[in-house]
């Protein structure tokens, strides 16, 4: 019974070793994934950066809408203001200098709308164009 029950003990320990063994080149990559703290709190300080500056591009966009740039045309006027798209990307690259560690980008599209009268109700986005800004992390705060 003792050599029977040691046996099974035995197998189920060789069995554990060798799940641990297959499991431990995924278990590597796991760790070696995890990021340093200091990338880590840059990449979220960056991230609410990024949508405090996105923030300010709504407002602009609100005032913009309210006094829309006005162009004579050909037959009735050209009513155009100036906004943003939504969806926006970040991405953060280390610098290897210590006084600015990091930069960030921050990916967006800028859009002119046109419109139908004045007050800018009725608009249409005209056109749309690609934009990166690129900020550094300095003196611990995100810099344009």
């Amino acid at each position: 019974m003792t050599r029977l029950l040691t046996s099974k003990l035995i197998s189920i320990g060789t069995l554990a070793v060798a799940l641990l063994l297959l499991a431990a080149p995924a278990l590597a990559d796991d760790v070696a994934s995890i990021p340093d703290s200091a990338d880590e709190r840059a990449r979220t300080s960056f991230s609410e950066f990024a949508r405090t500056w996105m923030a300010k591009m709504e407002e602009n966009e609100a005032q913009n809408r309210e006094n829309p740039t006005v162009q004579p045309g050909p037959s009735e006027n050209i009513v155009t203001y100036r906004g943003f798209d939504e969806g926006f990307t970040v991405e953060l690259r280390p610098t290897g200098h210590p006084t600015a560690p990091f930069v960030g980008i921050l990916r967006y599209n800028e859009q002119v709308y046109s419109c139908d009268g004045v007050d800018a109700s009725k608009c249409t986005v005209a056109s749309s164009l690609p934009v990166t800004e690129i900020f550094r992390y300095q003196g611990g705060r995100w810099v344009y």
